[in-house]
């Protein structure tokens, strides 16, 4: 079920119904990314961020740019072409809410010796660490047990779920794992197919089944906030 970088599959949190109403607020004159919708390698700076786009999420009132430092980090350590996507699907995940917690349905079920608390989705990306994971890897104990640490100034917070960079590392690191496995499995796909699969099961994994067969359920909620802060941002969009 997980790749070999052991790095844990998500379940949609869903904070809210409504994919139509994204975010509100003014665009914020961020800086230009050079994007032209192929393959691009972004340099994870955050000198001028190319994903800053002036809005804020109602629902939770937070700045949707408060992470893109992390984001673009992430995104190019892990080759990731398209750094913008990951701000949609926190807004999806979260409403870039860090402290969120869901999945009251424990995806992975509850590993011996957990507790309930412990099996749920986490933070921004709403990572799963009952999904498995080795010991002392990011967001683990070293019992192999998650780090739910949430005050800033506890020495855990390093390697807590709910750390913002910790968070985006798993999760971007895991989307790209699935992206490596679906190229694996469906050779030929174009770069843009390959993302969307990898999207699709981020949400539900096993749910791509083609270059072309993939979760349109999560893409539908996905995409228009993705557009959305595009084009907020002055950023070429990817052509999904």
């Amino acid at each position: 079920m997980i790749g070999h970088r052991a790095f844990w599959v998500v379940c949609v949190a869903m904070i809210g119904s409504s994919s139509s109403s994204t975010s509100t607020g003014t665009s914020g004159g961020g800086g230009n990314s050079s994007n032209d919708g192929g393959s691009v390698t972004f340099s994870g700076s955050c000198d001028t961020d190319p994903l800053k786009t002036g809005l804020v999420a109602m629902q939770t009132g937070i700045s949707v740019d408060s992470f893109d430092c992390q984001i673009l980090k992430w995104s190019a350590k892990n080759n990731e072409p398209d750094p913008m996507l990951f701000k949609a699907i926190i807004y999806v995940e979260s409403r870039f809410d860090a402290t969120s917690v869901g999945c009251t349905n424990m995806p992975c079920g509850m590993p011996m010796g957990w507790s309930s608390d412990e099996t749920g989705c986490f933070g921004l990306m709403q990572i799963v660490p009952a999904c498995g994971g080795a010991p002392n890897a990011p967001g683990l104990l070293a019992n192999g047990q998650p780090d739910l640490v949430k005050d800033m100034s506890n020495a855990g917070w390093s390697g807590s779920v709910f750390n913002p960079d910790v968070n985006i590392e798993i999760g971007i690191a895991g989307f790209a794992d699935n992206r490596a496995q679906e190229m694996k499995k469906f050779p030929g796909c174009s770069a843009d197919q390959y993302t969307m699969m990898a999207m699709g099961d981020y949400n539900s994994y096993g749910s791509t089944k083609s270059c072309t067969e993939i979760n349109t359920d999560y893409s539908n909620l996905v995409l228009p906030a993705y557009k959305q802060y595009a084009t907020a941002a002055g950023y070429t969009p990817h052509s999904y």
